[in-house]
């Protein structure tokens, strides 16, 4: 058993790491809390699997884990407000690398897209965030935030129109100036 148990823990493992970390990252701004987060979030994936949990879907099982992993955090860590992290993230404090640096013009729009993101109100950043940059769908964003597909799906879609507008409004400033 706990060879099978090894052998998808390390395929799940290699495929979602980068995702996860990305997640946490984004969400604290600290580059070792965010590493802190992954790995406490793949220890507790690896002692579901050694529960043998019924885990329907990997990916969204970790960004559940991921996601309540954060949530304990700034339960417990009140003086650092979202407020600060969000003034972070905008000020590029954080330090958010995305892929290679092969190409450096589309990492930095993508770090500013997710900048832009992170601005968003809640409930849409966290909608937003997981389907346009992690890619999932609405199915599994409902598993991750505990809300219906059809409320996910109106939180990207308001998201959106909000991103559009902030990103509108950027470039509005930066014409003017």
């Amino acid at each position: 058993m706990i060879e099978r148990v090894a052998e998808v823990f390390g395929e799940v493992y290699e495929k979602e790491a980068d995702a996860i970390f990305r997640f946490c990252l984004l969400r604290t701004s600290d580059r070792e809390v965010a590493l802190d987060f992954t790995q406490d979030t793949f220890m507790r994936f690896w002692n579901s699997l050694l529960l043998e949990k019924d885990i329907k879907n990997h990916r969204t099982f970790l960004f559940t884990i991921a996601r309540n992993v954060i949530i304990d955090w700034y339960r417990k860590k009140k003086p650092f407000s979202l407020e600060t992290l969000m003034e972070n993230a905008t000020e590029g404090r954080s330090s958010f690398v995305l892929a290679s640096t092969d190409n450096v013009e589309t990492n930095s729009e993508a770090e500013f897209l997710i900048r832009k993101i992170a601005e968003l109100p809640e409930p849409y950043g966290n909608a937003v965030y997981l389907r346009c940059v992690e890619e999932l769908k609405p199915r599994e964003i409902s598993e991750i935030l505990g809300e219906s597909a059809n409320v996910i799906s109106v939180r990207i879609s308001r998201g959106l129109e909000q991103l559009r507008a902030l990103l509108h409004l950027e470039h509005a400033h930066v014409k003017t100036t």
